[in-house]
This record gives structure tokens, sequence and C-alpha cells, in this order.
């Protein structure tokens, strides 16, 4: 997770691996420019449902994202979550990446 809002944001994510099991069950509290990351989510290829949830605040008027993503290479791959201010770019961004460029060129 990357927080990119002028902001603290304080939330939870949720991934559900391909077999139904939860992956990952977590909070998070960033300040602003703050990465938070997680080991070991994916452990096997598939398709990952993501659902983050922020509390008590909205960026742009959102204040939840859910999206399905597939994961070809477990060793390669990372699934990132970008909560961003730039207009060109939803609120919350969910996406699969390999480098932190990845997820970071949503936020500038």
């Amino acid at each position: 997770m990357f927080n990119m809002a002028e902001r603290q944001v304080k939330g939870s994510i949720e991934v559900v691996g391909p077999a139904g099991d939860t992956a990952l069950e977590k909070t998070f509290d960033l300040e602003h420019e703050q990465d938070q990351n997680s080991g070991d989510v994916l452990g096997t290829t598939g398709e990952y449902a993501v659902s983050v949830e922020l509390v008590n605040t909205e960026i742009e008027g959102s204040s939840q994202a859910s999206k399905t993503v597939s994961i070809d290479d477990t060793d390669e791959q990372r699934v990132g979550v970008v909560l961003n201010t730039n207009e060109e770019y939803e609120p919350i961004v969910i996406r699969v990446g390999t480098t932190p460029r990845d997820f970071l060129e949503v936020a500038n």
C-alpha cells in the first residue's frame, strides 16, 4: 500500500486467494507518502480478490474499493494499492505489478 493522499489514512485490506482462503487480513494507518508492505501473501497463481476499506475518511468521495486480479508469477508479481488524489486515476487503485514504479506511476 502507498498513501499519496494529503492526509493520514486508516483502514483495512483483505486478500482472498484462488482457493477461497484469506491470504491477508490487515489494518493500516498511513501518513502521507508512507507505504506498508506485506510479504508471502501470494502463495499460488490464480485469481485474488482484493478489498480495501477506509475508516472515517474518504479520498475524492471514495471509502472502499475491490478488484479481482490475476497472478501468473508469484515470484515476480505483486498486488499494490495506491491511495491517490491524482484526478487522472481512481482514488483507490488496485493493480498488479513487478516493481514499485508500476504502482507509483498512478500517483505521479
